[in-house]
């Protein structure tokens, strides 16, 4: 859930015949942006009076943030949603990154309090100086921000349709529980583990769930969500690919040879190698995301090549190059959803 998707989701909107005053949305996302999340919500709640957010599998992060600004949730019993704390990533030397969570600092520090019970003074002022030599003070700041931001957006999307006097109250602790009582980022939130945090959950629909997973399973085809990509997989699928990495044979190196006859077989080797042809580029194309409905229909996708060698010792290098990815309109065949 990234801020490009916004412009796709108002020309949606905008199809929309004037009076609709309910939408219902099916949403399937592992997360993203949250101030995403609040840009959509915000626009949505300004058009129509009454939202519906319907969830067949997954809805984290940001996603959850979104479905909170709905005036009912939709889970399917499959479904889940998850925790909204936000997580920080710090690029590290060697290309690296470190990803962690305000939670984690505060988790650390209750760790020297309660289960090492380090007290003095100086010891903590210790951990903590090998703390920020870690993670710089600043990005601790950042995290600390970004986790006070999630839950103030939280609670502003709740209030969005939580209007009565008790249920303003309830606003602010249901999404400071999204924020702070997980353990792990991906912490399922099933049906019933929602419904206790008191967010808005429909009662079981069967006939509803069926046809949510019908819906789902469509988009699971079309994306090829369950064939995660791979990208030397995908090289050595195409047979192309597979050839020019077959490994190479041994060099027929006699044993105690003179250093001409070994110089010979180098100067051999170099010349095929001279000849040898262009190296094999292997296509790709993946398709992103999709918003999508009996309107209109549009994706974003990925395409480039892949390049890969085999060095003497046998090791792969292999690099991947995007030669274009956004947007664009596609059309969905009525009788094949997974053709365009």
């Amino acid at each position: 859930m990234a801020g490009d998707a916004v412009r796709e989701f108002i020309d949606q909107i905008d199809l929309l015949p004037g009076g609709t005053k309910r939408v219902d949305i099916l949403l399937h996302s592992i997360g993203g942006d949250g101030l995403t999340a609040w840009k959509l919500m915000s626009i949505f709640r300004e058009r129509f009076e009454h939202i519906a957010v319907l969830v067949p599998f997954m809805a984290f992060s940001a996603a959850t943030i979104f479905a909170l600004g709905a005036d009912e949730i939709v889970m399917h019993p499959h479904a889940s949603l998850g925790p909204i704390d936000p997580q920080i990533t710090i690029p590290q030397t060697g290309g690296q990154a470190r990803r962690f969570a305000y939670e984690d600092v505060g988790a650390f520090l209750r760790f020297l309090h309660s289960d090492v019970q380090v007290t003095e003074q100086a010891h903590i002022s210790a951990i903590v100086e090998k703390l920020f030599s870690v993670v710089d003070p600043v990005h601790i700041g950042a995290a600390k921000r970004a986790s006070e931001l999630s839950s103030s957006v939280g609670e502003r999307l709740l209030l969005t349709h939580m209007t009565g006097h008790e249920e303003k109250g309830r606003a602010k602790t249901i999404a400071e529980n999204l924020n702070k009582s997980f353990f792990a980022h991906s912490d399922a939130v099933s049906r019933k583990r929602a419904k206790e945090l008191d967010l808005k959950i429909a009662d079981d629909n069967p006939d509803l769930s069926k046809l949510l997973w019908e819906a789902y399973s469509g988009i699971e085809s079309y994306m090829e969500l369950r064939k995660p990509f791979n990208a030397l997989q995908h090289y050595l699928a195409d047979p192309n690919g597979a050839n020019a990495l077959r490994p190479l044979a041994p060099l027929p190196i006699p044993t105690n040879a003179p250093p001409q006859v070994i110089q010979a077989i180098w100067n051999n080797v170099v010349q095929q190698c001279a000849a040898a042809t262009a190296a094999q580029q292997v296509t790709y194309s993946l398709v992103n995301a999709v918003v999508e409905s009996v309107r209109s229909a549009s994706e974003y996708r990925t395409s480039g090549y892949l390049l890969a060698s085999r060095g003497l010792n046998g090791e792969i290098q292999l690099t991947a190059t995007d030669t274009s990815a956004g947007w664009r309109s596609i059309q969905i065949s009525p009788g094949n959803p997974d053709k365009t």
